[in-house]
């Protein structure tokens, strides 16, 4: 048996005796539907350099200004290039298998740090998108959501329930998570006995802390990335190679 075989058995072996599996998924799992990484050495900070941190500030501060270069796509380059890909994107295996391993009570949930919105075109239904979702507005006030279709072609008027200001729902650097978000995340976080970290390098937080925070509350856990990050260290299994081609090796290790 080779080590990827030897891995795939041993974490589908810890899949079929859990009994409360949170799956935390990161940008790895959105390669194969052609949405591109952040980090690494293909991804967009390593082709186009690190973005500010202040754009919820700079929002804030002229939001008609922002909607206004946002409409007439006078944006970053980075920025073109992501929305292009998600509005282009459709939900790849590793996400239908998800689904399916929901839909067969295997996993309980599913919290990404993606904001393609693919793990609930899949099919999921217990999910929490820790960072938004890039298909909705929200407002900043009473974080009421709406569902639009790409590309906006006319900046949102404020929020009809509190004459809030209207953003997308994906969370801008420097923009506090919605609380009953962070409290949901948690929740799920809460009592699980399986953390499966899939495509995710565990450095943005506070997403990134939930896998320590299951740690320590007693979770295993299982890592799938085709490099090592600051989570790897504390896994139980660890195994190497596209999130895609794992999660079919499992799924048929658990079916």
């Amino acid at each position: 048996m080779n080590k990827l075989k030897e891995d795939v058995y041993k974490a589908s072996k810890l899949i079929l005796n859990s009994k409360n599996i949170v799956v935390m998924t990161g940008a790895g799992i959105s390669v194969d539907s052609g949405v591109p990484t952040f980090q690494g050495t293909e991804g967009l900070w390593a082709r186009f350099g690190k973005p500010k941190m202040n754009a919820y500030s700079d929002f804030l501060k002229n939001p008609n200004a922002w909607w206004d270069r946002e409409i007439n796509h006078q944006r970053s380059p980075y920025v073109l290039e992501l929305r292009k890909a998600i509005e282009n994107s459709k939900p790849n295996i590793g996400h239908k298998i998800l689904y399916q391993l929901e839909n067969r009570k295997i996993i309980k949930s599913v919290i990404t740090q993606n904001i393609d919105g693919l793990h609930l075109e899949a099919g999921n239904k217990s999910i929490c998108e820790i960072h938004g979702n890039r298909n909705y507005l929200r407002c900043v006030m009473c974080s009421k959501k709406i569902k639009f279709k790409a590309p906006l072609k006319a900046k949102p008027s404020k929020c009809k329930i509190c004459n809030g200001l209207v953003k997308y729902d994906s969370v801008m650097f420097g923009e506090p998570i919605p609380k009953k978000i962070l409290e949901n995340a948690r929740n799920l976080i809460s009592g699980c006995d399986l953390i499966i970290a899939i495509g995710t390098s565990s450095t943005v937080r506070p997403a990134a802390g939930l896998s320590w925070i299951a740690k320590a509350e007693g979770s295993k856990i299982i890592e799938i990335n085709t490099n090592d990050t600051k989570l790897t260290n504390e896994c139980d299994v660890v195994i190497r190679g596209p999130a895609t081609e794992i999660l079919k090796e499992i799924y048929q290790e658990v079916s």
